[in-house]
């Protein structure tokens, strides 16, 4: 469901429970091979927050889940939020150990039931946004920042909040349809969504303007690298990538019925991203690599 690391050599994939007793999927890539972790909780895991900080990743899932991962020791911490046994935290960012944001929802009241959380190296507590809207808060699905005071979140009818520091307000975004990804750099802040055909949305001034090429479907998952260039990942394993000159779909680098759901340019350029059977069932799961380096498919348990 996400991936996330520090190189090419050091990667993390979470996914969905398989419900083998041993928890959600988590794996860790060292170079050589992957190792499944055992993360000593239960249920599906939705993200990774993008960067670590202070020696950790922030995981994100089911029944209001947060579990905190230190890198050095691969040692989860479970985390108390506000979450009730309904709620899925979708979507985890940190800027530091004491400025770590989750947002999600209930996906039986999926236009009401939005929620943002804030970690202050203490403790977690809900934070009240209802603010910045005129009407009940729809799902949120991710989070990102460029800074604990320059934050982004997405989310159902095309939702997209900023925080400056002090305060959530709305952006205007030129869509309507459900947002699932923000990510982006030092120039640019991209929002990735779409209902079969795709939603890619740029910064532009005080709203999000809608780049996508002509013909792109569903994009689900986005992210920016630091050089400027961009991924948007999707529906039947479909990739779009930004360069100067705008976003382009490539061309099928296999085929699929599986859908990508999140993805990740490492320093060399290497391109990640994982998905599967992204209906209820959250099976068939898929990890995909496009770059110069040759990735073990070997798995071990710990």
């Amino acid at each position: 469901m996400s991936i996330s690391g520090t190189s090419a050599s050091d990667v993390y994939a979470v996914g969905a429970d398989p419900g083998d007793g041993s928890g959600p999927y988590v794996l860790h890539y060292n170079g050589t091979r992957w190792r499944r972790l055992d993360s000593g909780a239960a249920g599906d895991l939705w993200w990774i927050s993008v960067t670590p900080v202070e020696g950790a990743f922030y995981l994100a899932g089911a029944q209001g889940k947060v579990l905190r991962l230190d890198t050095f020791s691969q040692h989860f911490t479970s985390m108390e939020t506000p979450g009730a046994e309904s709620d899925t935290a979708f979507g985890a960012w940190a800027a530091d150990g004491e400025n770590v944001w989750a947002v999600g929802g209930d996906l039986d009241r999926p236009d009401e039931s939005g929620f943002v959380w804030y970690f202050d190296g203490s403790s977690w507590t809900e934070v009240d946004v209802t603010g910045a809207l005129s009407g009940p808060l729809p799902i949120l699905f991710k989070v990102w920042g460029r800074s604990a005071r320059e934050l982004y979140a997405v989310g159902r009818l095309g939702v997209v909040l900023r925080y400056d520091g002090s305060a959530w307000s709305r952006v205007e975004a030129e869509t309507t349809r459900t947002l699932f990804t923000v990510h982006g750099n030092n120039d640019r802040v991209v929002a990735a969504g779409g209902f079969s055909d795709a939603v890619i949305l740029e910064l532009d001034g005080n709203s999000f303007v809608d780049r996508a090429p002509p013909a792109t479907p569903q994009m689900n998952g986005v992210f920016m690298a630091p050089d400027g260039s961009g991924v948007t990942v999707g529906i039947e394993a479909a990739v779009a990538r930004r360069s100067s000159n705008g976003w382009m779909l490539d061309q099928p680098q296999f085929d699929s019925i599986r859908d990508f759901h999140a993805a990740w340019i490492d320093p060399d350029g290497g391109v990640w991203a994982v998905g599967g059977n992204l209906s209820a069932a959250l099976d068939d799961g898929i990890l995909a690599y496009i770059g110069s380096a040759v990735i073990s498919t070997s798995v071990d348990r710990e």
